[in-house]
């Protein structure tokens, strides 16, 4: 697949390979809560607090990424947004109550995040606009690798020997030692596919146009409902483990699957996205999700930890095509003149996501003492991405 690429576009491949994998720290936060809540005495709430925040400004960060990125160009856009994701970090490891932790992690680090994470994808599709799903599957899984390799991995590794404060900030001065290099290395430049005519970069419709078609609002609604059971289930990973019998070492063990399998999903239902076409992807993912979110509710039970993993993979593949499919549906519906602000409009999803599924969760589980009715709950969310689905091959024709 590699030396099929253009010669040209291996470097800004590469380079939002690397900053994409720094992204990943977003989905590293479940590694952290229970250290935090150990060490402070804060409550489950105000630590899902801050991961709905880094979600909310996550998504604002992409929105605005987009017009940044137009007027600064892709090297000042992601050197920018890993400056303001490493000032979090650093920021979080003087952190004496949890609204600072909100500022500092969720909010400023989120936001960086997000501002840095819009170029990747839109640097890769200019190059190649003929491969939009694996494109987008490629993005997405380093954005997931990123997870397993600096959270669960490295920050997992480190935090009982250093603390949590020392390990933030190693992982702040992580993300400059390889966010800023990449950055030099990312550009946008279309160029020809390799069969067909070219497309013109001044195809296409405008943000405000696009948002105003039904069949945009339909693949949204799909992605809300996948996500809101994918992040209620990723922010409490480690602490479900724990709930349903698991040794820290085994919940941390399911975080790093959860993290893999979610980048596989990525580039699995990126590639189905190419091959099968847009229905066929996005009806299998929405499937695979309520089937997921169902099992977890039996299977630790009926199979212990092995069951437990099982049904987290099943998530974990559905909630990761997630990303990719939306952004390919968007290239390729939409055309490529305003893809970097358009590609951004997928991040509004996180702004009610983040609080429908994290906080939600946390929320619920404190109200409960289970995680059982929150997953219920999105599974049932769930079947609106089925219905979705179904409806849009009588709208993918029409504006």
């Amino acid at each position: 697949m590699t030396a099929r690429f253009h010669k040209n576009g291996r470097a800004a491949l590469l380079a939002g390979v690397l900053v994409s994998l720094v992204n990943g720290i977003l989905y590293a936060w479940s590694v952290f809560i229970l250290p935090i809540e150990q060490a402070t005495g804060w409550t489950r709430p105000q630590t899902s607090l801050v991961f709905t925040f880094i979600l909310i400004f996550f998504g604002t960060g992409m929105m605005t990424g987009g017009y940044i990125m137009r007027r600064f160009g892709p090297t000042l856009t992601a050197a920018g947004g890993g400056l303001l994701l490493a000032a979090g970090l650093a920021a979080s490891a003087f952190a004496t109550s949890p609204w600072q932790l909100v500022l500092a992690y969720g909010m400023t680090g989120g936001y960086g995040i997000g501002v840095a994470n819009i170029v990747p994808q839109s640097t890769g599709l200019s190059w190649y606009p003929e491969r939009r799903g694996i494109v987008c599957g490629l993005m997405a899984f380093s954005l997931a690798s990123g997870t397993v390799v600096l959270g669960s991995g490295l920050a997992g590794t480190i935090l009982p020997g250093l603390g949590v404060s020392h390990t933030l900030l190693c992982m702040a001065g992580l993300v400059l030692l390889i966010s800023l290099p990449a950055s030099l290395l990312l550009s946008c430049k279309a160029v020809p596919p390799e069969n067909g005519a070219p497309l013109k970069p001044t195809e296409g419709l405008t943000t405000g146009q696009m948002l105003k078609t039904t069949r945009f609002r339909l693949v949204w609604l799909w992605t809300l409902a996948l996500q809101t059971g994918g992040l209620m289930v990723v922010g409490h990973v480690v602490p479900y483990a724990v709930e349903q019998g698991a040794t820290s070492a085994q919940a941390g063990f399911a975080m790093g699957v959860y993290a893999v399998a979610n980048g596989v999903g990525r580039l699995l239902f990126g590639l189905l996205f190419d091959k099968k076409g847009c229905f066929f992807a996005l009806l299998t993912d929405a499937l695979c999700m309520i089937a997921g979110l169902l099992l977890l509710t039996v299977l630790p039970a009926a199979l212990g930890y092995g069951g437990l993993l099982c049904a987290l993979i099943l998530i974990a593949l559905a909630f990761g095509g997630t990303i990719p499919q939306f952004s390919a549906f968007i290239a390729q519906n939409f055309g490529p003149a305003h893809l970097e602000t358009n590609i951004g409009m997928t991040a509004t999803v996180f702004l009610i996501a983040g609080f429908a599924g994290p906080y939600a969760g946390g929320w619920i589980h404190a109200a409960t003492g289970s995680y059982s009715m929150a997953i219920l709950l999105s599974a049932a969310i769930g079947c609106v991405g089925v219905v979705s689905v179904l409806r849009l091959p009588r709208y993918l024709k029409r504006p």
